[in-house]
C-alpha cells in the first residue's frame, strides 16, 4: 500500500495487552501498517514475544506478558516505552494520540495521557459488560466491569465493535463510535476449494478458530461433537488456535472419546487460517460472550455456512445472512445447528450472496479510512484532566 502522509504528521502510539501471534504479517501488522501510512506512523506497544520492528510507517515493540497481577510489569514497561515515544513525536512537531486496546492497553494508554497530556482513544473489541460468570468468574467478572467503566470514563473517546458494546455503555452514561472489525483485502479472494461445502453430508468437517479460552466456550463445542458423533461417525473437528486451555481441551476430548474426530493443530496465520477454511464445511463459533468476531466474517467471505452462538454482537451483526444459522451457547443447541445445517444445506447462491454481504459491509479500505478519520477527530480533542 503506497504512503499517503499528511503534511503534518500524526502519530498513533497503541497499546494491546493481547498475546500477539509469532508472525510479522498477521491481522493487526497489516491493520496498523495502514493506518500509519494513512495518518503519519504508528508505534504499536504489544504483548508477545519480544521484537522491536520499523516497517515502513509501522514501529512494532512486543514484550511478553505474564498472566494475571504479573501483568502489572508489562503495563509498567509499555507506560515507559509509550511515554518515550510520544514525547519523541512531540519534539519533531507531530500531532500524537493514544490507543488502548483490551483491559491492559487501555490502562497503559491512561498512564501515558496521564504523564505526557495527551487524547486517548479506547477500543472496546469483546462485550465485557455483557459477559456471563462462566467466562471468568463472579469476583474477575466484577472487577473487570468495573475496569471498563473507569476506563471509558477517562478516555477521550471510546470505539466498539458491536452495537451490542454501544448499548451496554450507552447504559452507564458513556458514549461510543461503533466501527467494526476489518476484512483483510485477502478475504476479496475466492478461496480454492477442492470441493462445494457438505459434499459428503455424512461426513461433515467443521473448523472453529480462536484463541484457547473459557469465553470461547471450546468445551461447549466438544460436548456437542461427543453428541453428535453418535449420529454422524464421519465428523471431524479441527480447532485452531493457541491458549490457555489448549492441553485441558485436549484432555476433554480425550475423555469424551474424541480422539479420533478432534485435532488442535494450533496457532495459523491468515494464509494458514483460509488454508483451514478450504479444506471446512462449517465453520462454528460456540462462544459464551463476543462483541463481533472477526472469524465470522472471514468465514462469511468464504463462503461457508456458519454456525454462532447468539451473543453480543453477532445477532444485529448477521441479520438477514441466511448462511448463518444462531444457537443458543449450549451443547444440545450446537449440535441441533450442526444437524440442521447438514440435513439442509445452503445453495451456492446464499452463500454467494452472503459472501458478497460481508465484504462490502467489512471491507478493508473503507474500514481504514473510517478509522483514521476517528483517530484525527480524538487527537483535536483534549486530553482527559483526570
Amino acid at each position: 500500500m503506497t504512503a499517503q502522509r499528511p503534511a503534518r504528521g500524526l502519530t498513533v502510539v497503541t497499546f494491546s495487552g493481547t498475546r500477539q501471534p509469532n508472525v510479522t504479517v498477521s491481522k493487526d501488522f497489516l491493520t496498523w501498517e495502514a493506518l500509519g501510512d494513512q495518518l503519519g506512523r504508528a508505534h504499536c506497544v504489544w504483548a508477545g514475544p519480544s521484537l522491536d520492528l520499523w516497517r515502513g510507517s509501522l514501529h512494532v515493540v512486543r514484550r511478553p506478558r505474564r498472566p494475571g497481577a504479573r501483568s502489572l510489569a508489562w503495563v509498567a514497561g509499555a507506560a515507559r516505552t509509550g511515554t518515550r515515544l510520544a514525547r519523541a513525536a512531540a519534539r519533531r512537531g507531530e500531532v500524537v494520540v493514544l490507543n488502548g486496546a483490551e483491559p491492559w492497553g487501555w490502562l497503559a494508554a491512561w498512564l501515558v495521557s496521564r504523564r505526557v497530556r495527551l487524547p486517548w482513544l479506547m477500543d472496546v473489541h469483546g462485550d465485557y459488560l455483557g459477559l456471563p460468570a462462566a467466562s471468568l468468574g463472579r469476583w474477575r467478572r466484577a472487577v473487570l466491569r468495573r475496569g471498563v467503566v473507569a476506563s471509558a470514563r477517562r478516555s477521550t473517546a471510546r470505539r466498539v465493535v458491536a452495537r451490542s458494546i454501544a448499548d451496554a455503555l450507552e447504559r452507564h452514561g458513556i458514549s461510543s463510535v461503533l466501527i467494526p472489525s476489518r476484512l483483510l483485502p485477502v478475504w476479496e479472494q475466492p478461496l480454492p476449494r477442492a470441493r462445494p461445502p457438505l459434499a459428503d453430508p455424512s461426513a461433515p468437517r467443521l473448523l472453529a478458530v480462536g484463541r484457547l479460552h473459557p469465553s470461547k466456550g471450546y468445551d461447549l463445542l466438544l460436548a456437542a461433537v461427543a453428541e453428535l458423533v453418535t449420529t454422524l461417525p464421519g465428523l471431524r473437528l479441527r480447532i485452531v488456535g493457541d491458549g490457555p486451555l489448549r492441553g485441558a481441551l485436549a484432555e476433554r476430548a480425550h475423555r469424551l472419546g474424541l480422539g479420533d474426530h478432534v485435532a488442535f493443530p494450533g496457532e495459523r496465520d491468515v494464509a494458514g487460517v483460509r488454508e483451514e477454511m478450504a479444506g471446512a464445511d462449517i465453520f462454528v463459533i460456540s462462544s459464551r460472550d463476543e462483541g463481533m468476531p472477526r472469524t465470522l466474517m472471514e468465514a462469511a467471505a468464504s463462503g461457508l455456512p456458519v454456525i454462532a452462538t447468539s451473543v453480543g454482537g453477532i445477532p444485529a451483526a448477521t441479520e438477514g445472512w441466511e448462511s448463518v444459522t444462531l444457537v443458543d451457547p449450549e451443547p444440545a443447541a450446537i449440535a441441533a445447528g450442526v444437524r440442521r445445517v447438514v440435513g439442509a444445506p445452503h445453495s451456492a447462491g446464499q452463500l454467494a450472496a452472503v459472501r458478497q454481504r460481508a465484504l462490502a459491509t467489512y471491507g478493508f479500505e473503507t474500514n481504514i479510512a473510517t478509522l483514521a478519520t476517528l483517530f484525527r477527530s480524538v487527537a483535536g480533542a483534549p486530553p482527559d484532566p483526570g
